[in-house]
């Protein structure tokens, strides 16, 4: 077994790796390793690439966003299957796209070397790093009636993890009366309750609230929240159809929360 190498660790805000087999659309890609993007973002940089993808054994293009900067690299194999790279940075950093292109590439060699996606995905964890957001005192993410599918609080703050549960219902109930007295058209489901110097933000989707408390929160932050979001719902898709009252199943979601913040 080829055994990975890491060389020097590359810190931007997100990335991941996407598969094509040969002859699939480029909407039957397989998501093989995500950190700090959103599903939203891949499919339209996707999108907006596709022809040059779908034209072409390799390739890279760059593309200049509001506030960031994305860059993809894209490589076809022996089998005609096309691995693409997606890298997103700030636009006002000074983004290293050398190294950013080796990086393609020697991961591209280990797809060549048929290494399994296990290895594959470690080796990204190490070698690309995004920064934590420090703003969390905890994340609460409820069921309509407030039970907990999982919460997790700054070991910091010792005195309020001892009162998760009041907390949950207390966020549960707001939230309920705020659906039935704000209307659709005037905002939907509240998004931030203020404590004095403490404030949750909220996101409902799906029946499902998730609460974040916070005394500040950077754009980073911010991001951060959709994207938890998206990766609960992305890896419990089942467990919460199926949903019984066992908690179990989630608790291994703190490991997708502490890539994002240190809590």
């Amino acid at each position: 077994m080829n055994k990975l190498r890491t060389g020097k660790s590359q810190s931007i805000l997100g990335f991941c790796i996407l598969k094509l087999g040969n002859n699939q659309s480029l909407n039957d890609y397989e998501l093989v390793f995500k950190k700090g993007l959103r599903d939203p973002l891949i499919q339209n940089v996707i999108e907006s690439n596709k022809q040059e993808i779908m034209q072409k054994e390799k390739g890279n293009s760059i593309i200049p966003l509001d506030e960031v900067m994305i860059i993809i690299h894209f490589f076809e194999d022996s089998y005609q299957n096309k691995i693409i790279l997606i890298f997103m940075d700030d636009k006002e950093r000074d983004i290293n796209f050398t190294q950013l292109y080796l990086i393609s590439k020697e991961i591209f060699k280990k797809f060549s070397s048929q290494i399994n996606h296990t290895e594959i995905k470690t080796f990204c964890n190490e070698i690309i790093k995004i920064p934590q957001s420090e703003d969390l005192i905890g994340i609460f993410i409820l069921n309509p009636s407030g039970s907990p599918y999982f919460t997790k609080i700054n070991k910091e703050r010792a005195g309020l993890a001892n009162k998760d549960v009041q907390i949950s219902g207390f966020i549960s109930a707001i939230l309920t009366f705020s659906k039935e007295v704000i209307s659709q058209d005037s905002g939907g489901n509240l998004k931030e309750i203020n404590f004095g110097n403490q404030r949750f933000f909220t996101i409902i989707r799906n029946n499902v609230i998730f609460a974040y408390l916070v005394e500040n929160a950077n754009k980073l932050f911010k991001r951060y929240m959709q994207i938890v979001v998206d990766e609960f719902f992305s890896s419990y898709k089942k467990e919460l159809e199926q949903y019984n009252g066992d908690i179990s199943p989630f608790k291994g979601f703190e490991n997708t929360l502490n890539k994002y913040f240190k809590i």
